[in-house]
């Protein structure tokens, strides 16, 4: 599939069965960025009913929409010609859609391209793509009309400042993607005519799954996608996403890395943002036996979750009798929500291979901080990272770790000092909530929730690490014990290097003369120090261990180093990283509580 290339900044128009979607893109770059975006709640789909005509009332709403769209682009500078407007499902099977598509150019000169189905099934995998640092497995997209599947695969390990050189080789697709009659709109309708008769219902979930059947096998699907546990799944579109904050809100435990970590008692998930959000197999198998023969009506009366409209909610019920039918086909381990669409989508496709192969954290990070009175200059930064970078120990720092260091330091980094100026008591406030759904980087990509929480924390610890706000407990309980401490480590480590000198890090480090050794223990078979010695758990034992970190001051005296507001923090550092007295007294993810993962001394010549 070929798009034209425009230059941006420039508009999209996604004309989908269930809304349009407008937004104005700024630049053609990893982390897809957005001046502005808008829905407009206009259903084609039903408004056409089953004679797929478009009524004139609806045309009229349409036209109004994308007048008002073309009055918002002037307003941001934009050539009002230069916008990509595309249509799905919905105008594809209009019986006036000539009528409908004309109406459109007569009042605003916009041409609607009508993808395929496809072609709608490449932009859905290439908009959920756009929205991850990696892929590897199925996607879906599940609009109104239609649900799209397809595959990505990339066996390549795109770059970050701490992993290898960056490869050449583009991302697999499906070759033969499948586009199935079953969105959510049509599938309501559907089952509404059912009339309650189990037998029509019967007949209706086994068309699916055969139908399923043949697309799973028209789309050639690699088998190293599947191990024993099943696929991996990215799932996409509104109603697919409804199940995503339907589990936010239902689900009384969180994970990372696939461990469960049980919380102590109920209470709102922390990081609200569907894309990135994760769930099991399992999870999704229980919330859709919960929820798919339910009456849609008396959902809408009963069920009132975040970010699920009434009309969404009344297709819940068939989303769910959808997604029961997929995994009677498809096994599923894990599920990965995506808010990419057709907008990420064209944009992605239309990057050059060099900034596809970017992270667009990175990207969206570096975009954000780059007019900031206290970014870090490359020098700065360049001398930090690498202090930095030999102070921890490399199994932390691998790609394949669950916690992704090699690519959240150097995020961190870019961030440390954006809230020194800040009052003392908000510094450490404000930096953890950057990367979370009330910070300013909620809208950047690349980011599951576990690394969101993950990079909120070493925020959190740059700055101190005092954060008087009850979701500071739930994003610790993410990501377990061990991974707390990870974090622990490296922001109190930064709080040192930053404290040195916070204009100027880098230069201040060297004229300080300053120097972090890190020191592995050797493990012996006479060792038998339970607060160095790694515990034997295959959740933990591959991705922890223990190390201690020498702070060597020099020689000569240095008044950066002797001064109260630093040697404090120093000679304090290793009280600081240790777990809490109350931490003692549990265990988390089945590790063992005495495990001391860090230690720090001090050398003076």
């Amino acid at each position: 599939m070929t798009l034209e290339t425009i230059e941006a900044p420039f508009g999209v128009v996604d004309m989908g069965s269930n809304g349009i979607r407008f937004g104005i893109v700024t630049s053609l770059s990893r982390h897809l960025p957005v001046a502005y975006e808008e829905r407009a709640p206009i259903s084609l789909l039903e408004a056409q009913g089953d004679e797929h005509f478009i009524p004139q009332e609806t045309i009229d709403q349409v036209i109004s929409s994308f007048l008002r769209f073309k009055t918002i682009c002037k307003h941001e500078g934009l050539d009002p010609n230069n916008v990509k407007v595309i249509a799905t499902e919905a105008t594809r099977i209009a019986s006036n859609s000539k009528q409908f598509l004309d109406s459109i150019y007569t009042a605003t000169n916009w041409k609607v391209d009508i993808l395929t189905k496809e072609q709608e099934a490449i932009i859905s995998s290439m908009g959920i793509v756009g929205s991850f640092y990696k892929v590897n497995g199925l996607t879906m997209d599940l609009g109104g009309g239609s649900c799209e599947l397809s595959y990505v695969t990339s066996n390549n390990n795109l770059s970050s400042p701490l992993s290898s050189p960056r490869p050449t080789k583009r991302l697999k697709t499906s070759s033969s993607p499948v586009s199935l009659p079953y969105g959510a709109a049509i599938l309501r309708k559907r089952l509404l005519k059912c009339d309650d008769e189990p037998k029509k219902k019967k007949k209706l979930y086994q068309e699916i799954i055969d139908q399923v059947t043949i697309a799973k096998s028209t789309t050639n699907i690699p088998g190293h996608l599947k191990d024993h546990d099943g696929y991996t799944l990215y799932m996409s579109g509104g109603g697919f996403r409804a199940l995503g904050y339907l589990s936010m809100a239902f689900t009384n435990h969180t994970s990372v890395s696939n461990q469960q970590v049980k919380t102590k008692k109920k209470m709102t998930y922390p990081i609200p943002i569907i894309s990135g959000y994760s769930m099991t197999g399992d999870e999704l198998m229980e919330l859709v036996d919960q929820f798919k023969d339910r009456d849609p009506e008396d959902l809408v009366t009963e069920l009132k979750v975040f970010r699920i409209s009434k009309r969404r909610t009344r297709m819940i019920p068939a989303t769910c009798f959808l997604v029961s039918a997929i995994m009677k086909v498809i096994k599923i381990k894990q599920i990965y929500f995506s808010e990419g669409g057709a907008r990420q989508g064209i944009c992605y496709h239309m990057l050059p291979l060099s900034e596809q192969l970017k992270d667009p954290l990175l990207e969206g990070v570096k975009s954000h901080v780059s007019h900031l009175p206290h970014a870090l200059s490359k020098t700065d930064f360049d001398t930090v990272f690498k202090v930095l970078k030999d102070a921890i120990p490399p199994l932390y720092l691998s790609p394949d770790h669950p916690l992704q260091l090699h690519r959240l330091i150097p995020a961190a980094l870019h961030l440390a000092n954006l809230t020194t100026h800040y009052p003392k008591e908000t510094r450490a406030f404000v930096a953890f909530h950057m990367p979370l759904a009330s910070g300013p980087l909620a809208n950047i990509p690349g980011l599951l929730h576990s690394e969101r929480a993950i990079l909120a924390l070493i925020l959190a610890y740059r700055q101190g690490g005092e954060v008087p706000d009850p979701a500071f407990n739930a994003i610790e309980d993410m990501i377990g014990k061990y991974g707390v401490a990870v974090c622990k480590y490296v922001g109190r480590l930064m709080e040192i290097i930053f404290l040195i000198s916070p204009r100027q890090p880098g230069l201040a480090l060297l004229e300080s003369g300053i120097q972090f050794k890190l020191i592995r223990p050797e493990s012996s078979d006479d060792e038998e120090d339970d607060d160095i010695s790694p515990p034997v758990t295959p959740n933990s034992q591959q991705f922890y261990s223990s190390s201690t970190l020498q702070i060597i001051f020099p020689s000569k005296p240095s008044f950066m180093l002797e001064a109260p507001a630093v040697i404090s923090v120093i000679e304090n550092m290793d009280k600081k990283i240790q777990p809490k007295k109350f931490e003692l007294d549990q265990e988390i993810q089945g590790l063992d509580s005495k495990v001391k993962l860090f230690s720090v001394t001090i050398v003076r010549s």
